[in-house]
């Protein structure tokens, strides 16, 4: 079950890696459990630290894998942030060590973990509703994001920790990223940067459409201080792990440019009398040569997402279209436009641009048809096909979903 890949090695889709199910020893003391998120540990001298725990499905299979190379106590279990995929397979863990006798591992997190998941607590039905259609298939299942109870970290610190494992000197950071609630762990004496959602192989995930704000310039703050260090080895939340000084820094340092230059570029424009609308139309993308990064392609998060990010942050909710301050109805303006052009036209229209390949286009006037008859079962299926093309075509696995999960909802309705 073991394997070493290639360091450069990027998956399709973050969270799906290749390698999922797998155990990847980097060396002798130094592994990663590939899962839906990766399970990062160290090893090697009586006890283990382990950072991030999978998910309620996949715990146990986490705890199947680390234990064919170690069966050493779990002295800490850290929460790298309080995500479902990386925070809720903690109780394997725990049943693990109690079955071989061993002491119950100390949990440690940033201290608003647990605010989080008294978020989640109090949402649990809307957590449900967008992790369906942003993970799809059989991702969505309540177990992997919704269970019944979490495992609340028994430890917490605020900016940082200093830990002793077997002597060996741990080190847990505040981070802002995609959380507000992160932790970064640094191990000097293995320069190794255990760092979850930080880096995920990927465009980072900032600015994720259904979720609460995160945190772009500080994501990039944080990776240029943890370049600084030189760590030889980087075990991300999802993807493959990085070797070597120079890779390492790199990887860091282009990552922390590219969500930089989106940043700046936005405050730029908001600073110079932009309209939210008008930044968003601007279609802003990172320079080419980090674009060609295979750690910074747009599968999982994308520029367009940061941008957005970066205006919530700070320019508040309104686009700066005057309509949109105290807008009509989507039905009172599909009744109007269909009242101007036409439905049979307006159908028309949005079918032309689809063949056309004109998508973004075709969907925004084909759903004006729906808004104005949210029962025409024309409209419905093509809002549907222009839905289900636009999924096939996108690169982000977010937006894809989003797009597939809005397509089977109108086909649902359709057949009802």
């Amino acid at each position: 079950m073991s394997s070493t890949p290639n360091s450069m090695q990027s998956s399709n889709l973050p969270g799906f890696d290749p390698l999922m199910g797998q155990l990847e020893v980097l060396e002798p003391g130094i592994a990663m459990f590939h899962g839906f998120a990766n399970v990062a540990f160290a090893y090697g001298r009586g006890e283990m630290i382990v950072v991030d725990t999978s998910s309620q499905l996949m715990g146990a299979m986490a705890v199947r894998a680390i234990r064919e190379v170690s069966e050493e106590p779990f002295a800490f279990l850290v929460y790298t942030h309080g995500h479902g995929d990386h925070a809720f397979g903690t109780e394997a863990f725990i049943t693990d060590a109690l079955k071989r006798g061993h002491a119950r591992p100390k949990i440690w997190a940033q201290a608003d973990v647990a605010a989080r998941f008294k978020r989640y607590a109090l949402t649990r039905g809307w957590q449900r509703h967008i992790n369906r259609l942003q993970f799809g298939g059989a991702f969505a299942a309540d177990g992997l994001f919704g269970p019944n109870s979490f495992s609340y970290p028994d430890l917490v610190y605020r900016d940082e920790q200093f830990l002793d494992l077997v002597g060996e000197p741990v080190e847990l950071h505040h981070a802002m990223g995609e959380t507000d609630d992160a932790t970064w762990v640094w191990m000097p004496t293995r320069r190794l940067a255990m760092v979850g959602d930080l880096i995920v192989s990927s465009m980072p995930n900032t600015g994720n459409p259904n979720k609460v704000q995160r945190y772009t310039l500080e994501w990039a703050q944080t990776l240029e201080a943890i370049a600084k260090l030189g760590p030889r080895y980087i075990l991300p939340g999802h993807g493959p792990a990085y070797r070597g000084e120079q890779l390492c820094g790199e990887v860091l340092g282009e990552t922390a440019r590219a969500i930089r230059f989106i940043h700046d570029e936005v405050v730029r424009r908001l600073n110079a009398g932009e309209w939210p609308v008008d930044i968003i139309e601007a279609d802003i993308s990172i320079p080419a040569d980090l674009a060609a990064k295979p750690y910074l392609r747009p599968i999982y998060g994308c520029s367009a997402f940061v941008v957005r990010d970066v205006i919530r942050r700070y320019a508040g909710w309104w686009s700066g279209e005057p309509s949109q301050m105290f807008p009509a109805t989507r039905k009172e303006r599909g009744d109007d436009i269909v009242a101007i052009c036409g439905r049979d036209a307006i159908v028309a229209k949005a079918r032309a641009l689809k063949d056309a390949g004109q998508l973004r286009r075709a969907l925004a006037v084909a759903e004006i048809a729906l808004n104005a008859n949210p029962s025409d079962h024309e409209a419905i299926g093509l809002n549907a096909e222009i839905l289900e093309a636009m999924a096939a075509g996108e690169r982000s696995f977010i937006a894809r979903n989003f797009f597939a999960g809005a397509a089977r909802q109108l086909r649902d309705r359709a057949a009802r």
